[in-house]
């Protein structure tokens, strides 16, 4: 996995993160989330959350600035690093609004892979389309540039998207911000649901009836 303008490479970012865990045992993971791992080519923030275990809030706060030190030596550049720290038993936590962009988002530096993979599942943007401003012959021409004129091609294609319903798409969440910068050229409002899914099924009755084969 890659992700654009961070200062080092994803693998020294990696071995930074296992080396901080190494030194503090309270150190369960160390995850990179937010636009960056959304693939915005030119993030405004860079935002890690240490997790940690049985960590008071002295420990939690003290850790996440060693961490952020951490990072500025290796030239990560102050003014755009935010660094938090929480619990695990946090992740329960109902009042804690930043567990869903976490498991959504994040990449776990010392797993080296995304949270909701570890957790089974994929991330998932789910992006509601307002086409209502548009003419009839602009909404063809922007359901060509999502769909192409097949319906199977477009951005939607390149992006690995589906297109579940009229104007309702559904795309990785590692090419949010592909998609965004899609819709911000052709001017198209859109509501942006960021959600957590895994395969629970997959049956064709056609094949139990004998429509169709295997």
């Amino acid at each position: 996995m890659r992700f654009s303008n961070l200062p080092i490479g994803l693998s020294e970012l990696e071995k930074a993160a296992e080396e901080f865990r190494r030194e503090h045992e309270r150190v369960f993971d160390v995850i990179l989330y937010g636009s960056v791992t959304q693939g915005k080519e030119a993030p405004n923030d860079l935002d890690f959350m240490v997790l940690l275990t049985g960590a008071d809030d002295v420990e939690r706060f003290e850790l996440a600035f060693e961490f952020k030190e951490m990072l500025i030596d290796r030239g990560f550049p102050h003014e755009r690093l935010d660094v938090k720290a929480m619990n695990l038993e946090q992740m329960w936590d109902p009042n804690y609004l930043a567990v869903p962009g976490l498991i959504i988002t994040g990449y776990s530096l010392i797993r080296r892979r995304p949270l909701h993979e570890l957790m089974n599942g994929e991330g998932y943007a789910l992006f509601i389309l307002d086409v209502r401003g548009m003419t009839k012959n602009e909404k063809n021409k922007f359901s060509f540039a999502l769909r192409g004129r097949d319906g199977k091609t477009g951005i939607l294609r390149d992006l690995g998207g589906r297109y579940l319903a009229p104007w309702v798409v559904l795309l990785p969440v590692e090419v949010t911000y592909s998609f965004k910068e899609f819709l911000k050229m052709w001017k198209v409002p859109y509501e942006l649901y960021l959600m957590f899914g895994t395969l629970y099924e997959s049956k064709d009755w056609r094949i139990e009836e004998g429509i169709v084969r295997p």
